[in-house]
């Protein structure tokens, strides 16, 4: 034992004298102090915060306030790395030295970043419009669908609502809030639709479907035009403003191949505080009570039908949100190839999308592929192609709605039906009906009886040639053609309902869409003068048609909507309708820059419209911009510190046409002829309007963007106003007037529009291990109505309360009573206030008196809020350490107040609803009225009770990255590998509890979803 202690000992003993030996030698290479300045190449101040690295290594330190540095290096074979934002790093070999002086030489291909314009690019200091580029890296870390929903909370400026979420589905998204009141190309009015800006994909304004058909992964660069100096070279289509959209090409050098794949779950963002049955019990007692306390206590019998009392007593209770619910799974899988040479190049991708969402029957899957190429023929001529194919199937039974004596919404369900309702029959099949009720439906039965399928096809192909004429001056030819077709099928078997037919629905749409523009650039330096002209001459068709077919007593159930042929010919009915616009237009655009400091732009379009007729038919848009780069001035002060001051001012006239096509004619519907065999037309519901013309809007634009610190803090700050002047609008026909019309077309008032935008960025830390980047956009808006098409006495403009559009008020303003609390039994006696006329009882709406009469009736209604946000913005922040990547994106939207109609009436209990804390003598709540027979929250201050502050904060994005490290894979054929763990919409901080997000107001729509992601990104 003790010969094996000593040997151990002298083991260790050898193994630390050969520690102190290598210690030693290292020790023997002697070590230096090197000190010195770094400056910028202007000679000027110091720069502070430049990382001086230890070449490989991790030693280093970073210059201070003056730009000085001081660090220990060997004194053989030592090189200094410097680096710095907005600097080109440099290496330097010590060679002995103890003071080495940096001069820093500005990273000028940063400084000239190309943006992307309409009709071409721009050097980046040479922009005088108001144009935010979109980082495309942080935006498809959003594990969602659709590019612009990805972009929500990142773009000063823009916002972005998600009102529901079915896989596939679609969002709203407008650029500097609503401009225009209303009228949309489908005949209605719509705020929403119309305000919505254009998306340019690769030079051509997309038409029709929504972005969850375009693969995120293919995007190269967005940038986002808000301003009329900017979107007015769009004329007609930019006064919502512009999001323009590069697609990825490939690059010079060896073939690149990409493969990205994820899964994750899918859940429901939000869930509704739904009464449960002890709740719904108390409920029903509480109504039939009817908040009388000397009443006599009902029985279970009394108020609860012959299903619900079974299973009460069985102890039986559905929780109807958590039988449709599911864990939802979301697959997406890619691939991408991509290259060139000097002669080319190439970018060829596929994707498969799969979500399959959290409530049964709703499903959603998309293929998509891709293929842009472009090649030099010679010397002056290049041609290139952009060609897109993507399909996709969406299972929509969600939305299935019953007819006859059962027309109620599916999701409705999920709040109504009784918790003591039957989930399956004696058969063990889902139940007809959930109780005695025939209102009171389950939705899984709905589905289990009934198709609802949507599929589309997209395809479009973007010919492309460009020639050089001469040195500055390119003609290009840009073409497109594109398909859309839309598949709906939608059928409800026999067992679907009670007493009726099966139903069979298919309809069938496409849209077809041409463009061809003619584009001449010059660009040309003289010497300190810089010239860069654009002309345009170009035009785009649509044309739209659908055939629809509806037929009942199908032949069997099996055959679902494909056997709507089987049905008798008097059961079947078939429709057709077309439609179709042109606009043809002219533009040119002078840029004029004058040694890097001053630039101007002027642009003109001229636009020909097919909706409107004869001189109506044309607009003139005009624009000019000015910028003021003072740091390039030689007597700039900034140095360093203070190194980007730009200054930018712009106005600009900008069209809007979107109209329904042949608003101009009056609509008509066929008809039989009484007494005969023919058929006829009479009148529609919308008449005609010949002298319909343009809606102008007027834009004013001031915009600063700075840079302190060598940029290391960056932003800009945007002020605007617009005036729309020739409003497109559907304006209603009062009932003595109406001669079968009861709308028309027409350009009625005025409105207004202003805003402020703050965007910054930071590099708060940068070295070599460890960054952090916050970003920050904050944006307010303001939309008002400045006229209608009715004046006072005094030209005075009046309000036009039957449509809800209020002089000075938002496009939406909510026009109604002020719910202040509930009168309590103490308070009744000594109310001085009547209501309609009666006395307040205990439990009753207590409503503010806004006139000061002492009775509560309509002429107390007042504004109390509007859906538009008072301000919106959002803070992304990116933490990068070494191969890992955090990056954590928080929304915020403030200022928003919306009508709840998730709540019910409570003035019976026929079906379930929202748990509230409503009063009762027992329970003298301020929170909500008493319920039952003459509730206040079914009679005219229903909506306003149930008015809520529906602002919130939300943690919108999270994705956590990690890279394998480079030296890994140098034995391998990878290049690049990288894992992620990415989630989306996780939650919502917001008093707006009562729904399923902040976003939604209604039960019938799909709840707003949140998910978890997995992924894998190889390129090889």
């Amino acid at each position: 034992m003790c010969t094996k202690k000593l040997k151990v000992t002298a083991y260790r003993m050898g193994r630390l004298s050969w520690i102190i030996l290598l210690l030693l030698s290292f020790s023997s290479f002697a070590q230096m102090t090197v000190s010195g300045t770094v400056t910028g190449e202007d000679g000027g101040e110091g720069l502070p915060g430049v990382t001086v690295l230890l070449q490989g290594t991790s030693t280093g330190t970073v210059t201070d306030i003056n730009g000085t540095y001081r660090l220990s290096v060997p004194e053989d074979g030592a090189t200094l790395v410097f680096s710095f934002v907005g600097y080109l790093s440099q290496e330097v070999p010590v060679n002995g030295r103890q003071k080495i002086d940096v001069t820093m030489k500005t990273d000028v291909q940063s400084l000239e970043e190309v943006v992307v314009v309409g009709y071409g690019t721009m050097e980046r200091a040479n922009v005088t419009g108001a144009i935010s580029t979109v980082d495309v890296q942080e935006v498809t870390k959003a594990s969602v669908p659709n590019v612009v929903e990805a972009m929500r909370g990142q773009v000063a400026g823009l916002q972005v609502v998600r009102t529901g979420g079915q896989p596939g589905s679609g969002v709203t998204f407008k650029i500097r809030g609503n401009n225009s009141l209303g009228a949309s190309a489908s005949g209605g009015n719509n705020v929403d639709a119309v305000n919505q800006p254009i998306i340019v994909i690769d030079g051509v304004p997309l038409v029709g479907g929504n972005l969850a058909e375009l693969n995120p992964a293919d995007i190269e660069s967005i940038n986002v035009l808000k301003d009329a100096a900017s979107a007015s070279i769009y004329g007609s289509s930019g006064a919502n403003g512009v999001i323009l959209i590069t697609t990825k090409s490939g690059k010079k050098g060896k073939t690149q191949i990409k493969v990205n794949a994820s899964t994750g779950i899918v859940d429901i963002a939000q869930r509704p505080n739904i009464m449960n049955g002890d709740e719904f019990l108390q409920f029903k007692f509480d109504v039939f009570k009817g908040n009388d306390p000397d009443a006599t206590n009902p029985t279970v019998t009394s108020v609860l039908d012959l299903v619900e009392e079974q299973n009460y007593i069985a102890g039986n209770e559905v929780n109807w949100l958590d039988e449709v619910l599911r864990t939802g799974i979301q697959n997406n899988v890619g691939i991408e190839v991509s290259g060139g040479s000097e002669n080319g190049n190439f970018y060829l991708s596929g994707n498969y999308y799969d979500e399959k969402g959290p409530i049964e029957a709703s499903d959603y899957r998309r293929f998509s592929t891709r293929f842009n190429s472009s090649w030099n023929i010679t010397d002056r001529i290049t041609v290139g192609a952009n060609v897109q194919l993507s399909k996709s199937f969406s299972d929509q039974r969600t939305r299935i709605v019953g007819f006859e004596n059962n027309a109620v919404p599916s999701l409705s369900a999920l709040v109504g039906t009784s918790p003591f309702g039957n989930l399956y029959d004696e058969e063990g099949n889902y139940s007809k009906f959930a109780t005695e009720d025939l209102f009171a439906v389950n939705p899984l039965h709905k589905f289990n009886e009934s198709e609802f399928d949507v599929n589309v096809t997209r395809a479009y192909i973007n010919p492309n040639i460009r020639v050089k004429i001469i040195d500055g001056l390119t003609y290009t030819l840009n073409t497109f053609a594109q398909t859309r077709q839309e598949f709906f099928g939608r059928y409800q078997s026999d067992n679907f309902t009670d007493d009726a037919l099966n139903l069979a629905q298919v309809r069938e749409s496409e849209e077809v869409n041409y463009l061809l523009d003619n584009i001449l650039n010059y660009t040309k330096d003289f010497g300190r003068h810089g010239v860069n002209a654009t002309l345009i001459y170009g035009g785009q068709i649509n044309e739209w048609t659908q055939f629809e077919m509806n037929a009942r007593n199908i032949a069997a159930d099996q055959l679902g909507y494909y056997g709507i042929h089987s049905a008798p010919a008097a059961q079947q009915t078939i429709g057709t309708n077309t439609s179709d616009w042109a606009k043809y237009y002219l533009a040119t655009r002078l840029g004029y820059t004058y040694a890097g400091r001053y630039s101007a732009t002027f642009t003109l379009r001229r636009d020909a419209s097919s909706r409107f007729l004869g001189d109506n038919r044309y607009g003139l848009f005009p624009s000019a911009s000015f910028a003021w780069n003072a740091q390039e001035e030689s007597w700039w002060f900034g140095g360093n510190t203070f190194n980007l001051l730009k200054l930018r001012l712009s106005y600009g006239q900008m069209g809007n046409d979107n109209i329904n096509p042949f608003s101009y004619q009056a609509g008509t519907y066929p008809t039989s002829i009484p007494g005969t065999e023919d058929t006829g037309f009479r009148p529609g519901t919308t008449a005609g309007n010949k002298d319909l013309k343009w809606e102008t809007s007027k834009q004013f634009n001031v915009g600063v963007d700075f840079g302190l610190w060598t940029s290391r803090l960056s932003g800009s700050i945007e002020v605007y106003q617009t005036r729309t002047e020739d409003v497109l609008l559907y304006q209603q026909i009062p009932a003595p007037l109406n001669n079968g019309y009861s709308q028309y077309p027409s350009n009625i008032g005025e409105t207004e529009n202003k805003g402020i935008e703050l965007s910054l960025k930071g590099v708060v830390v940068e070295d070599r291990d460890f960054s952090w980047t916050p970003s920050v956009n904050w944006s307010m808006n303001r939309s008002t109505i400045i006229r209608l098409n009715e004046t006072g006495p005094n030209g005075e403009p009046l309000d036009d309360v039957s449509n809800g559009w209020f002089i000075g008020q938002d496009f939406r303003e909510i026009f109604d009573f002020k719910y202040l609390g509930v009168w309590q039994t103490d308070e009744v006696a000594d109310a001085t206030i009547t209501t309609f006329g009666s006395a307040p009882q205990a439990g009753d709406a207590k409503i503010a008196d806004i006139n000061g009469d002492g009775n509560i009736d309509y002429d107390d209604r007042t504004f109390i809020g509007n859906p538009t946000p008072n301000w919106y913005g959002g803070v992304n922040n990116v933490f990068s350490y070494k191969g890992f990547s955090l990056s954590v994106l928080v929304e915020f939207v403030q200022g928003v107040t919306r009508y709840n109609s998730l709540y019910g009436g409570y003035n019976n209990a026929r079906g379930n609803t929202i748990a509230i804390d409503y009063w009762t003598p027992t329970n003298p709540s301020n929170a909500y009225p008493r319920v039952g027979d003459g509730s206040p929250m079914s009679g005219p201050f229903a909506s306003a009770i149930f008015t809520e502050d529906a602002s919130f904060v939300s943690l919108r994005n999270v994705s956590l990255s990690y890279s394998l490290p480079d030296k890994w894979l140098d034995n391998v054929f990878l290049q690049s590998v990288q894992l992620s763990l990415r989630g989306n919409n996780l939650y919502y901080w917001t008093d707006y509890t009562n729904a399923y997000s902040p976003e939604i107001t209604n039960t019938d729509q799909y709840p707003v979803t949140k998910n978890w992601t997995a992924g894998l990104n190889v390129t090889f």
